[in-house]
């Protein structure tokens, strides 16, 4: 019986160019450190500082599921794993915690290029900083209508993108708001 290994675990299996092992939820990850440390400032920490991990053969990653790390570390390597829009927020949170800039930039660009609503995307892009999902959502708002509820999602949008909703909408229709 020939055994077929999982491809989350087969894109992290080890290689002569891994020399660190990650533990996550049981399994075993090899990766690069140098690779991770350039792209993360958590994991260049960790790998490189006076922490017991430097030292350690294998590291734990708690309270993350195994395919979403795996996903988020793809993210960064030359073959990444399918992206889904049901797991981009969590894809941001994850890109946040462990301090990975471009993969938070590949999910914002790929909900970007998603067709979820472009609410969905306004409220993810103030969540999580995100200009250039900002950007996208916002040009989403094609009617002076749209903008009535808007609103109601963004009572608590931070300033930055309250300027860029009224920045938006101002340079979209201040003809309209002065014509008649």
């Amino acid at each position: 019986m020939l055994f077929e290994m999982d491809p989350f675990e087969l894109a992290f299996a080890e290689t002569d160019k891994t020399d660190a092992i990650l533990v996550v939820e049981g399994k075993k990850l090899h990766v690069n450190k140098a690779l991770l440390s350039i792209h993360s400032e958590h994991f260049n920490t960790l790998f490189n500082s006076d922490f017991k991990e430097k030292s350690m053969s294998e590291i734990e990653i708690k309270d993350v599921e195994f395919e979403d790390f795996v996903t988020l570390l793809s993210l960064i390597m030359p073959k990444t794993m399918p992206l889904t829009i049901h797991k981009g927020e969590k894809l941001l949170e994850l890109s946040d915690r462990f301090l990975i800039p471009a993969a938070k930039r590949h999910v914002a660009l790929f909900i970007a290029q998603s067709d979820m609503d472009k609410e969905e995307k306004l409220i993810l892009a103030d969540k999580f900083d995100l200009e250039i999902l900002r950007n996208n959502a916002l040009a989403e708002y094609k009617e002076i209508h749209f903008y009535h509820d808007i609103g109601n999602v963004g009572k608590n949008f931070s300033q930055t993108t309250k300027n860029a909703i009224f920045d938006v909408f101002f340079q979209k229709f201040q003809f309209d708001l002065f014509c008649c």
